[in-house]
């Protein structure tokens, strides 16, 4: 009777030890090591553009691109591209914490041909492409030129000491004559700024310039005057600076509206209303401290004194489940409220006492049991919880999990696992991410060792290949059928020659693991090739206690 059907990895590994290039173990070292995320077509995820790029215009703060790093091993970074048509993309940081994070890659260089440019992001081993889209800078007017801008609006309040915000802006009116890049700008006045880099079309529309920056405590009350600069066209417009609002906020009976759901970010629908009573009147920025990733805050002008009621607006990301409390704060006047969030889905529960019961190959005398025990594991500065399995010969440890955000993670002996000799190499990996779209690729850190006398250094390839799509399939006790399920395809990788990967699919097959939104592994097949359609071996689950 088997126990795991992984046991195929070790044998089948063998056939291509042959072509290894020969590697020491992996030592400790600052460097970070991770994957970047791309989709089917090796395009990195999520792919953001940001900025215009135009035809002999220098790059600014504005032209970034940015992409996802799946982090296996913290550590300082540096993410890059090759140089294309003149520019290039590059940022430099530490990682501190594991699981997939966005990083943004700031732009350098000049631009010399319009056209559509594919970039090679490079990070660790891996890479992805991105494409940036070079047009002829376009050409404009601004309407009221070279007087007032008209028409105008300035939305936000603006007050001594306020930071602006995405509610801070200024639409002014553009007359384009030939489409293409627009960066558009203002010149600073008391601390702040506005500006745009994006691609217009033809015609006259309207364009909103995001304010930047921070107006000065110092600063006095009155109209600030801002020049717009689109190419030789200027125009103007004031932004009246006002007294701060003064009065208290009460925060007795909060009403909330959306969904607060960990690693959800919060957008404009996720608010809680509270009282305020408005002392005197003008531009006011009320906001509450930020806890565990979340704050709210709303900005804006009372025009009259006395009770009223006060929308403030979330924003970040929950990082843990359960209710958290906020301080709000009008100058000297606070008051709190309490916001819970709901733990994110779980397809692969961990929680004490959950248990599971399998069958291999519709056999219901070859079965399988799982379940998780109250103690946990310490490695890595990471605490897993502890699996277990019986096969019917007595209980043995299945395996030491843990979750980050989305990642979900194995603490496992990597060199016992492929057969190396000595086996002893214990790394960590993401088998599973549930907030990533259909078709996203991961890799894992690669793992180095030796099969008798030959070195061989592996990784694992994981991809999407059923999103919170149904299952169904058949057990010796009946049908099982399961919405909101995760297919994760794994598949394994030799390196033959330094940062050249060779597919060993048809070597030592390949499994597919399907993961049902808080119940967990439900099915595990094992195809023996490329060709197969049909699996040669599968778990299925056929009983489930998640506690």
């Amino acid at each position: 009777m088997r126990k795991h059907i992984f046991f195929l990895l070790a044998m089948g590994i063998i056939l291509v030890t042959g072509c290894q290039k020969e590697l020491s173990f992996e030592q400790p070292s600052s460097p970070a090591e991770g994957s970047l995320q791309d989709d089917a077509s090796g395009d990195c995820l999520p792919k953001t553009v940001n900025g215009a790029y135009a035809v002999g215009q220098a790059l600014t703060a504005s032209n970034t691109i940015t992409v996802a790093v799946s982090v296996t091993k913290t550590g300082t970074y540096t993410v890059y591209t090759d140089t294309v048509n003149g520019y290039f993309f590059r940022v430099t940081g530490t990682f501190t914490n594991l699981g997939t994070t966005n990083v943004t890659l700031r732009g350098n260089g000049t631009p010399f041909a319009a056209g559509i440019n594919n970039f090679v992001v490079t990070f660790d081993t891996t890479v992805c492409d991105i494409q940036v889209t070079v047009t002829q800078p376009g050409v404009g007017t601004l309407a009221g030129a070279p007087n007032a801008c008209a028409p105008i609006t300035v939305n936000g309040a603006y007050s001594p000491g306020a930071s602006m915000t995405a509610a801070h802006n200024a639409v002014v009116t553009v007359n384009v004559t030939t489409a293409g890049a627009f960066n558009i700008t203002t010149d600073t006045v008391a601390g702040i700024w506005f500006t745009f880099s994006g691609a217009l079309g033809l015609g006259t529309q309207t364009v909103p310039l995001q304010a930047q920056g921070a107006i000065p405590a110092s600063t006095t009350a009155g109209a600030k005057t801002f020049t717009v600069k689109l190419g030789a066209s200027r125009c103007t417009f004031d932004v009246q600076v006002t007294a701060a609002a003064t009065g208290t906020v009460d925060c007795t009976n909060p009403v909330f509206s959306g969904t607060f759901t960990v690693g959800v970010a919060m957008t404009a629908a996720n608010t809680v209303q509270i009282n305020v009573t408005v002392a005197t009147i003008g531009a006011y920025t009320i906001t509450t401290d930020t806890v565990n990733g979340v704050w709210f805050n709303a900005s804006g002008n009372f025009t009259a004194t006395g009770p009223a009621t006060l929308t403030l607006t979330g924003n970040g990301t929950p990082v843990n489940s359960g209710p958290f409390t906020y301080t709000v704060r009008w100058g000297t006047s606070t008051c709190t409220f309490s916001c819970t969030f709901n733990p994110p889905p779980d397809y692969f529960p961990r929680t004490t006492n959950s248990n599971w019961s399998y069958e291999w190959d519709d056999d219901p005398v070859d079965s399988l049991y799982r379940n998780v025990i109250a103690a946990t594991h310490s490695a890595a500065g990471n605490t897993f919880n502890i699996f277990m399995f019986d096969d019917g010969t007595g209980p043995d440890s299945s395996g030491y999990y843990r979750r980050n955000g989305g990642d979900y993670f194995e603490w496992f002996d990597a060199g016992a696992f492929i057969g190396y000799n000595p086996p002893e190499l214990w790394a960590q990996y993401i088998f599973l991410k549930d907030n990533v779209a259909l078709n996203t690729n991961w890799k894992s850190q690669s793992f180095s060792g030796f099969i008798g006398p030959t070195p061989l250094t592996i990784r694992f390839s994981y991809t999407i290949k059923l999103k919170d799509g149904p299952l169904s399939f058949s057990t010796s006790t009946g049908n099982m059928n399961f919405t909101n399920v995760i297919a994760v395809e794994e598949k394994y990788e030799a390196e033959i020659a330094p940062g050249v990967w060779q597919d060993l699919t048809d070597q030592v097959g390949y499994f597919k693991s399907y993961y049902a939104r808080n119940i967990g592994l439900v099915l595990l097949e094992y195809y023996p090739d490329s060709a197969a359609t049909i699996p040669d071996n599968k778990m299925e689950l056929r009983r489930h206690q998640v506690f």
